[in-house]
């Protein structure tokens, strides 16, 4: 069960589109859902014995930050997502979004840099392993901007990407940025995206890349970094999700967050890692289904 936190005039557009899916969701009424007292009292449901959601979706306002509404990806245990939004018509486009089914295939997206192409080319392996049909490899030695992002306008289940990133956008395809997607006019949702990047949901003046990728209902969820990541915690936390990939064991990011909070607190090695990985938020639905 999702169990969505917001101001009351967001019930009938979430529970609706949620019936009309045939998912299960509790809407709890908070005005302030960002408030202190509101992440306490959510924190508290979170930690309850009965009735424990599988994951939180928090709508908050539009002009707040990922970084500063949650302190990490979960709360109390449970994985959270967050929705930026003033009003239920700012949910219109990613509502609509999760009306059309994604396509099976999977997109993996690397920097040109030798490491990152090593990376990508082990998660195309791992989610092969994992029973992943359609594995394509979207490298930037591959193609160019105008290209990749012809691809993403298919809509793909699951798009990975690992290399360097702004808050604007990607470092790969000698720079995409927000521009580049919104060219895009004829564009299907891809069900998720997961960028192993610094700072693609980092606010600055604007709202980030990938909150403006699920706003838009170009993806219906995201996961990337608020903060700057260091290469080798970024390159654990890949390994640790490519793994998680191949085993079978993730097929929403809830799931994913779960198993790598999970394996980061196993070993003192893998400090780093868990560091990083408080940094990185959801954006959009956590239980939306990419396996």
């Amino acid at each position: 069960m999702l169990l969505c936190v917001g101001p009351e005039r967001f019930r009938q557009a979430i529970t609706g589109n949620w019936r009309e899916n045939g998912e299960r969701v509790l809407f709890v009424p908070e005005e302030h859902p960002h408030s202190p007292a509101a992440i306490a009292r959510l924190e508290a449901r979170c930690r309850a014995a009965h009735g424990k959601p599988k994951a939180v979706l928090l709508l908050a306002p539009r002009r707040c930050a990922p970084q500063k509404v949650l302190p990490g990806p979960m709360i109390a245990g449970v994985p959270v997502g967050l929705m930026l939004a003033n009003g239920p018509e700012d949910l219109t486009a990613w509502i609509k979004g999760r009306s059309r089914k994604a396509k099976s295939r999977v997109g993996i997206m690397a920097m040109w840099r030798r490491s990152f192409l090593v990376l990508g080319s082990r998660f195309h392996r791992w989610l092969e392993k994992g029973g992943y049909p359609e594995v394509e490899d979207w490298f930037a030695t591959e193609m160019n901007c105008r290209e990749v992002c012809r691809r993403i306008a298919v809509g793909a289940r699951l798009v990975l990407y690992v290399g360097h990133g702004r808050s604007e956008g990607l470092s790969a395809y000698l720079g995409l940025r927000w521009r580049d997607i919104a060219a895009e006019r004829k564009f299907e949702s891809c069900g998720a995206m997961i960028c192993f990047a610094c700072d693609t949901v980092k606010r600055d003046s604007d709202l980030p890349f990938g909150c403006r990728m699920v706003f838009s209902g170009r993806a219906l969820s995201y996961f990337g970094s608020t903060d700057a990541v260091k290469l080798r915690a970024n390159a654990q936390l890949a390994s640790i999700a490519g793994q998680e990939f191949a085993a079978g064991r993730v097929h929403t990011l809830a799931d994913l967050v779960r198993q790598m909070d999970a394996v980061t607190q196993s070993s003192s090695r893998l400090r780093s890692a868990r560091e990083a990985l408080q940094t990185f938020r959801i954006i959009g639905n956590p239980l939306e289904q990419f396996g």
